[in-house]
């Protein structure tokens, strides 16, 4: 167990620094992009700051967070390389916990998003024109604008669901690159589940048609990912190193 919890640990001593400081360059450059905005066109609905880009850096930032994730464990240099033979520990061990890791990482990051959306629209209530600003103005741009209902589906237990998806199949997808990296092989995996978070995680209300073919892709994603650790393909691979 000691050697298992030794890879969550060299996992954390790569790139949580990194994350973390990722997390708040994320929230300073929403919050001034917003600021800004508001202050160029104080009459604007919060609805339309919201969905005119100034919450969609988030989406931009996803995709470096996945990179960041994927790189570790990858055989980009001898350091690397001696701690995880020095860990003496299955391939599908560090995979595992790096899928783990990964997951943990991406759901830390949705909720940290959620909380500096709450913040940007608190912001918004506080100092737009009183005319624009009512009880309902932050639930109704939660409930309208695509993002923000992504990131907080309310009753919408399907997107609920479908979010949990995404976040396993992007933490499977980082922790595959390095394993299929240390093979010589091609890690697809991940830019296939970055694209389809970019395109499909905004999501407005009723929209199951999209919503579901997302849902699909990352599902095929997952088990694909699984099926090269944990099936026949890893098993081949295994057998050849």
């Amino acid at each position: 167990m000691r050697r298992h919890l030794s890879i969550l640990m060299w996992l954390a001593r790569s790139s949580l620094w990194k994350l973390l400081a990722l997390f708040l360059l994320t929230a300073g450059a929403e919050a001034v992009w917003f600021f800004l905005a508001l202050q160029n066109a104080p009459d604007t609905s919060l609805e339309t700051l919201a969905g005119g880009g100034a919450l969609a850096l988030p989406c931009a930032v996803s995709l470096l967070l996945s990179a960041l994730l994927g790189r570790v464990g990858c055989d980009l240099g001898a350091r690397q390389s001696y701690t995880l033979c020095r860990l003496a520990v299955t391939e599908k061990a560090v995979f595992t916990w790096q899928w783990i890791y990964n997951s943990g990482c991406f759901l830390l990051f949705w909720a940290f998003q959620l909380a500096v959306s709450f913040g940007l629209c608190a912001m918004y209530t506080a100092q737009a024109e009183p005319s624009l600003v009512s009880g309902q103005t932050v639930f109704l741009a939660f409930s309208r604008v695509a993002l923000l209902h992504a990131l907080l589906p309310l009753e919408e237990t399907f997107l609920w669901f479908r979010n949990a998806f995404f976040v396993l199949a992007l933490g499977a997808a980082c922790a595959a690159l390095p394993y299929r990296q240390r093979r010589r092989r091609l890690g697809w995996e991940i830019a296939a589940a970055c694209t389809i978070a970019l395109f499909g995680f905004p999501a407005g209300v009723g929209q199951w048609e999209g919503n579901g073919i997302s849902l699909l892709l990352m599902v095929f994603l997952l088990l694909e990912c699984c099926f090269c650790v944990y099936g026949r393909e890893g098993e081949l691979v295994n057998e050849g190193t």
